[in-house]
């Protein structure tokens, strides 16, 4: 049965041993093992592979679910470059972005014909910081209306802490995240102001604009931005759900 590797990469030290054993499935880059997008790997290779990691950075991911295609459209939240866009491309072949994960569901309860892929870790702040809506409020609010087809866990694309080249590093202020990754803002700038964006796309914009001094961001995106200079690069995991409009109410 095919299944992927998770990296831990607090643990990880680079020393090649797994990419050795999964080449197809792992790549070094930057000193640390990332899986390849959209790669998976036989069972025995995987357990192999984590055996054999002096820093314990592996574990097998046992349930696969995040391996699968859909005929249907899939909608999920825009700009281009999101961690919802990337996801949505590996499981469908046409892909519609929308600005809000709420636009998300809704369009998925007005089309049957679609499907609305929301990030678990969803959440939106108001002016004052305040939750004014998240995944549950969402799930809640289109209860009878949507089914949850699928739940799966999957890496995000690659992400960063980055600066504007301007600002000394000990100097940041101000930094831009999406809700979802105040907790990376919050470790690499614990005295800096948070600046909440819809979306991480945005947040490397305004670091870019010098609206701040930095921001949590995806790195490719980041990279478009010769004005940014990349800090330090991590990898979580999010875990993803798909919708669909229920058989009854179409």
């Amino acid at each position: 049965m095919d299944t992927r590797l998770i990296v831990d990469h607090h643990r990880c030290t680079g020393t090649g041993v797994c990419v050795s054993i999964a080449p197809q499935h792992l790549r070094l880059v930057d000193g640390t093992a990332h899986p390849v997008d959209g790669t998976t790997l036989g069972r025995d290779e995987a357990q192999a592979a984590a055996a054999c990691c002096p820093s314990e950075a592996l574990t097998v991911d046992r349930n696969n679910p995040a391996v699968f295609r859909v005929r249907e459209p899939i909608v999920t939240l825009g700009p281009a470059g999101t961690d919802a866009h990337a996801e949505a491309d590996k499981h469908s072949g046409t892909v519609r972005l929308v600005e809000s994960f709420a636009d998300t569901m809704a369009c998925a309860a007005a089309d049957p014909t679609v499907h609305a892929l929301v990030a678990a870790g969803y959440l939106a702040l108001d002016a004052a910081g305040v939750a004014a809506d998240s995944w549950v409020d969402q799930h809640f609010t289109y209860s009878g209306v949507l089914r949850l087809e699928r739940c799966w866990e999957s890496l995000t694309k690659p992400m960063c802490f980055a600066i504007h080249r301007s600002v000394p590093r000990g100097s940041v202020r101000a930094v831009a995240t999406h809700p979802a990754t105040r907790v990376f803002a919050a470790r690499y700038a614990p005295s800096a102001r948070q600046i909440t964006v819809p979306a991480k796309p945005l947040a490397a914009l305004a670091a870019a604009h010098q609206e701040v001094d930095a921001c949590i961001a995806s790195t490719d995106v980041v990279a478009r931005f010769p004005q940014l200079e990349v800090v330090d690069e991590f990898q979580p995991t999010m875990v993803w759900l798909l919708y669909r409009k229920s058989a009854s109410d179409e």
